[in-house]
């Protein structure tokens, strides 16, 4: 059995990152996935020390949460990322998580537990899909630096209101296709 792993980085367990982050778990469950979802606002996630630790060891020297997310991201498959877009860029929530995975590339920056299927979910008031392309495209590259393959991203605009993924038929379908494909 294909073992997936997603993060939530809003704050809101019911707004339109959660729901689409959620259609993607349906649909790898329905697949035969085991699927494990982090609300990373209900985590304790300190920040990087820069102690360098990791450089030697597969962990970090902060104990906390991220003890957790090291062992089910080696042992995954896939990983799927959401975060709304707050002033232009992922979630502070999003930010620590994102930091805190250094330890999954070891000293020569090769991915520790290999290359992991990824799949990037934003929602974002601006109407526009391109309005921070720049940002994600960097996002993206530095999460690839870390064996993170993204294969998709799912983009959810004009989300002011945290029912707008939910009440959009084909961005549910996407993400339900795209969460049974994550097991393919």
């Amino acid at each position: 059995m294909k073992k997936i792993v997603a993060f939530i980085g809003s704050p809101r367990k019911k707004g339109n990152t959660s729901t689409i982050v959620e259609e993607i778990a349906r649909g790898a469950k329905e697949a035969g996935a085991e699927v494990k979802v982090y609300y990373l606002n209900d985590m304790t996630i300190k920040p990087c020390q820069s102690c360098f630790y990791c450089r030697q060891v597969e962990n970090c020297a902060t104990k906390d949460d991220m003890q957790s997310v090291y062992a089910d991201i080696k042992d995954a498959g896939a990983i799927v990322i959401g975060s709304p877009i707050y002033m232009a860029q992922v979630t502070a929530q999003t930010k620590l998580l994102l930091d805190r995975l250094f330890p999954i590339i070891d000293a020569n920056f090769k991915p520790r537990f290999g290359v992991k299927k990824t799949v990037l979910v934003y929602s974002q008031g601006q109407g526009e899909d391109e309005a921070f392309r720049g940002y994600l495209e960097y996002n993206a590259n530095v999460l690839k630096l870390l064996g993170l393959d993204i294969v998709d991203t799912i983009m959810c605009t004009g989300a002011n209101d945290p029912q707008t993924a939910a009440k959009n038929e084909s961005l549910m379908a996407k993400a339900f296709k795209t969460g049974k494909e994550l097991v393919e």
